[in-house]
Formats: C-alpha cells, structure tokens, sequence
C-alpha cells in the first residue's frame, strides 16, 4: 500500500533570506571569486570505512556546501541521508543535523558513521583530511569543534516518523 503525504511550506520569502558566505567561499578559492564550477576530489577509501552506498558523495563537497550556504550552530535537513554524508559534513563543521532515510540498511550505516567519528581520533583525522575545513578553521581561528557538542543529530527511519507522526497519513499541514 503506497502512502502520499501533502507537506506545506510557510512562505518564509519575508521573514528569512538565504545566506551565503562569500568571504569565506573566497578565502578557500585562494582570495578569488568562487566560480560555479568546483573542483573536488572523488570519494577517498578512508570516506567508505562502514561499507559503500552506491550514490555517496565526497565528503569534501559536502563540507563546501554546508560552510557556503550555514554559519555555525545551523540545523541542516536532509530529508534523504543515505548513508549520511550530509550529516558527517554538518557534524565537523559544528552543525546540527536532522537526516530522513527510507531505506533501514542505509539508516544503519549512517549510525555507523556518527558512531565512527565520536571518537575524537577520527574525528580529528577527517577534518585534517577536508581541505577546505583546514582553511575554515584557519580563517575563523577556531580549534577543532568536539564530537559532543554536536550530537542533536538524528537518524530516524520511515516507519519511526509514521508511527511518531500519524497525522501525516490526514493531508497535514507542517509549519
């Protein structure tokens, strides 16, 4: 049995802007202008240490998108996490992230991940790894953000969300 769920979205054109940081996108492309063209490396063998998803993405980019278009603290939402590269990304950058994943197999290799960088060695070692994070944090002069702040995240499967919000099933409004 297939579900359809009707989201509405307040228009927020008044109240709120987009936000990017072109100084900063700036200082990572070596104080020139950020073109709409980046050049990043592929996924690493070191981004894949809780098995491989077939669509994952660099983690490299990821951490561009987040620190170009968020300021530190932000929520970030990514309504289909996969294995949760969004959420690694938001996480280094001391972002808070919410993650939305159909797939359970996926879920779980999303908390693997998280679980892999609580640990303060790795943690480290990923962001040694992101070129531009090293220029962010250089730029910002901020030491490493620790694994702990910024555990508000979470990984919740289709099913949790249905059974936690059942009106969904009713064409509901979210605000």
């Amino acid at each position: 049995m297939s579900r359809f769920f009707r989201i509405f979205a307040l228009d927020m054109s008044k109240t709120a802007s987009h936000y990017y940081n072109y100084e900063l996108m700036k200082h990572i492309n070596g104080d020139t202008q950020m073109t709409d063209v980046w050049r990043l490396p592929a996924i690493a063998p070191w981004e894949k240490t809780c098995t491989k998803h077939p669509t994952q993405k660099p983690l490299g980019l990821l951490s561009r998108i987040i620190m170009a278009s968020t300021k530190p603290g932000a929520w970030v939402l990514d309504p289909f996490a996969g294995s949760s590269t969004t959420g690694i990304a938001a996480n280094l950058l001391g972002r808070r992230f919410l993650g939305i994943e159909q797939s359970e197999e996926y879920a779980k290799m999303g908390v693997r991940r998280r679980i892999e960088i609580n640990r303060l060695d790795t943690f480290y070692e990923y962001k040694k790894k992101i070129h531009d994070i090293n220029k962010y944090d250089v730029r910002n002069q901020q030491s490493f953000y620790f694994a702990e702040d910024t555990q508000t995240d979470s990984y919740v499967s289709r099913e949790e969300i249905e059974e936690r919000l059942p009106f969904l099933e009713d064409d509901a409004i979210i605000k």
